[in-house]
């Protein structure tokens, strides 16, 4: 099995214990080099979770790991890409989403609070590594949203979709774009 980290290539034999020697190696590096660890690529898939338990599942048909390392400057810059991405396709979703709550919600429209709910916790916690807290700080809407559903108050989930988080995201989208020098992320 090849491990690949920061223009380096490892032969490791695929044993027990490779995981442990696999985030040993990417430790050392991440020290010597000032990175930061962000997962891996295994056999060109993404991998962001319990490595040991992967290579229990997977075996030996592993035939090669890249490790993602990044530098901080990098990892701000990717965080407030996907952020803006995300904003930018969330935007046209919201506008259907604020009407459906004032016109009588469906199964379907509160999966969809659901997940901007947890969209907006991940950008508030995404934005703790980057320069822009303030500008991505979205707990407090996600906070009244929940007032509002325990309340049963779907107009009031629709002002605060419509009146505080739209608001804030175009303003949001339009500040990183900016930032992020113009790079739009498509990925649909």
């Amino acid at each position: 099995m090849r491990l690949y980290a920061a223009g380096q290539e490892y032969a490791i034999e695929n044993k027990a214990d490779i995981a442990v020697t696999i985030m040993n190696i990417v430790e050392q590096i991440v020290k010597e080099q000032s990175l930061v660890f962000c997962g891996f690529q295994i056999d060109g898939e993404e991998f962001y979770g319990d490595l040991a338990e992967f290579f229990m599942e997977r075996g030996t048909s592993i035939e090669s790991v890249v490790a993602i390392l990044l530098t901080e400057d990098q990892l701000k810059q990717d965080t407030l890409i996907s952020i803006e991405s995300y904003i930018r396709n969330a935007l046209p979703i919201l506008d259907k989403l604020y009407n459906d709550f004032y016109n009588g919600p469906s199964e379907e429209t509160w999966n969809d609070l659901g997940q901007l709910v947890e969209g907006l916790e991940w950008i508030s916690k995404a934005a703790e590594f980057t320069d822009s807290r303030e500008l991505l700080d979205y707990r407090e809407e996600a906070g009244n949203i929940g007032i509002a559903v325990s309340q049963q108050d779907t107009g009031l989930i629709g002002d605060i979709i419509q009146f505080e988080i739209i608001p804030r995201f175009e303003k949001a989208r339009d500040t990183l774009v900016a930032m992020v020098g113009g790079v739009h992320v498509d990925i649909n």
